[in-house]
């Protein structure tokens, strides 16, 4: 067996912005291709989401670092702050909007790496989730 390790430095991350987050990867595909399990630290201005969505094939650890969170599993929903965290198990709906007044920043881990073909499933407009945080 190969034994495998990788040191990321912090201005060698994969930056991304989606939908107005920012995605910091340490570990991903195009990071590092053989590792197992995705890190990506998140940030999320104020007023900003990650809406409902889920991940068919992979589990997801998030642990927040700053802010406050206002963190949904299904029909479920708790504000997390610094210190905080919750596990999503795989094809879970879940969303996290920054409920703050400054930025949310948080640590995403994702198992098992590439998730299958399609790692991410939107489900804000579909019915029960698009009524959640209605009025």
């Amino acid at each position: 067996m190969t034994k495998y390790w990788k040191f990321v430095k912090d201005e060698d991350t994969v930056k991304e912005q989606v939908l107005g987050r920012n995605h910091h990867w340490y570990y991903n595909a195009e990071v590092s291709r053989q590792a197992d399990t995705y890190l990506v630290r998140v940030v999320i201005p104020k007023g900003g989401m990650h809406n409902f969505h889920r991940h068919p094939e992979m589990h997801e650890i998030l642990y927040i670092l700053k802010g406050t969170a206002e963190q949904w599993v299904e029909d479920k929903k708790q504000l997390l702050g610094p210190g905080d965290s919750v596990y999503i198990d795989q094809n879970v709906v879940h969303a996290t909007f920054n409920a703050g007044s400054d930025e949310l920043e948080f640590l995403a881990i994702l198992a098992p790496a590439g998730g299958g073909k399609i790692a991410t499933i939107d489900e804000y407009e579909n019915l029960p989730y698009a009524q959640y945080r209605q009025g």
